[in-house]
């Protein structure tokens, strides 16, 4: 009698669980495999190959590579399935390997449902019924996929976040799991990367601190707080990119944002960008880490090339503090003088600006005069002490302090 191998193959994808999840079930799968083999001599059973979780649409899962390796290594010889719908719902890839892969690899495969042996019965699959389930088996990925889309799109208009993680900042509420709650440790560090960018300080500078701190980035704090593993595997630190990542991340102000990425087809499940209209946008969704002015401030700090125009590369002194008295339009640096951005782009306001050094000096004495243990004026001092500076025709300037009842006009 042959000595048959015997590779069980278990499948259950994450999308049946909206269908019919209890006949396709891992559990249910080992009970009717493990009869058939009691009840057919000459069949012993090696291992269990599972994939739980895995779609049938493509063949990227690890038990099954794990199966074409064993087979060529000569550890298994025999293949069995609960059904077709188990080896796969991608047609196309499933025929390809029932007439081509295994027969070339001396693999007997038995599909126990559709009553497949081609060992015992060469003829079982050449019957018209196989490529016809092998069409159904790909017609339910597709139906099943857009059934899933539907019901997370559903989720994601009722304002319900459908991630498996919250955003750095925040963790899911305990009381319910599809909003989320500060999180006081990362909380902190994003008001931290917020600040320092309203301060002057550069995306990579941030970076470079927060290395130095020692702080976990974001997939590193999952790994290792949330999920309670070891993240010294992942090489990974604070670079410019995802300090400006989470500068342009709408959620610190307080709104929920879904649908950014999608699947390409439901075949291939790579993830694609969205269109931004195809965004899922939910207003006051949570509580927010950072204010929408500063948020929008930010932005245009971030955004805006004449942010950085000076050669150490640091944002301008007063970028983002300036205000037109007439039209309440921004001031705009340009050489040594700061113009209103209303006049210098559509001439809707009068020709007026102010010398760089003279608005320094101006702006400098008043603080100090306000301050006199102020000794540095810099640009984090603004950011401590001052809401806007008002410029107006007259050369006058009017300092409006983050404290009620202080504004201060300087001649």
């Amino acid at each position: 009698m042959y000595n048959w191998k015997v590779a069980a193959y278990l499948r259950l994808s994450k999308e049946e669980f909206y269908g019919d999840k209890n006949s396709n079930s891992i559990s249910n799968q080992k009970q009717i495999i493990n009869l058939y083999i009691k009840e057919n001599n000459g069949l012993k059973l090696v291992d269990y190959y599972i994939d739980d979780g895995y779609s049938g649409t493509d063949f990227n899962r690890p038990g099954f590579k794990k199966l074409l390796v064993d087979i060529k290594e000569k550890k298994v010889n025999t293949i069995i399935i609960k059904d077709l719908s188990r080896l796969g719902r991608n047609h196309i890839e499933v025929d390809n390997y029932l007439e081509n892969i295994f027969p070339m690899m001396n693999v007997r495969f038995i599909s126990i449902i559709e009553n497949i042996d081609s060992y015992e019965n060469p003829e079982s699959l050449d019957n018209y019924i196989v490529p016809i389930k092998n069409l159904m088996n790909d017609a339910y990925a597709k139906d099943i996929s857009k059934k899933v889309k539907s019901v997370l799109k559903s989720k994601k208009i009722n304002g319900e976040f459908v991630g498996a993680f919250a955003p750095y900042g925040y963790k899911k509420s305990p009381e319910d799991n599809h909003k989320f709650v500060k999180d006081m440790e990362t909380s902190y560090y994003v008001l931290l990367i917020f600040n320092s960018i309203l301060k002057g300080e550069t995306s990579g500078e941030i970076a470079n601190e927060l290395n130095k701190r020692n702080i976990l980035t974001p997939e590193r704090h999952i790994r290792k707080k949330i999920l309670g593993k070891s993240s010294d595997d992942i090489n990974e630190k604070w670079n410019a990119k995802m300090v400006t990542r989470i500068l342009k991340n709408r959620t610190y102000i307080g709104d929920l944002i879904q649908g950014k990425k999608k699947v390409e087809s439901y075949r291939n499940h790579k993830l694609i960008d969205a269109n931004e209209e195809e965004w899922i946008i939910i207003k006051n969704h949570h509580e927010p880490i950072i204010s929408e002015d500063k948020f929008n401030q930010v932005q245009e700090i971030i955004e805006n090339s004449n942010a950085r125009i000076n050669k150490d590369g640091k944002v301008d002194l007063f970028y983002g503090y300036l205000k037109c008295g007439d039209c309440g339009s921004k001031f705009k640096k340009s050489g040594e003088y700061y113009y209103c951005e209303s006049y210098a782009r559509y001439k809707k306001c009068t020709k007026h600006s102010i010398n760089r050094n003279k608005l320094i000096n101006k702006v400098e004495e008043n603080i100090k005069r306000k301050n006199k243990k102020i000794k540095e004026f810099d640009r984090n001092i603004l950011f401590q002490l001052i809401d806007n500076i008002i410029i107006f025709d007259n050369g006058n300037i009017k300092i409006n302090y983050k404290e009620k009842g202080s504004e201060i006009n300087e001649q």
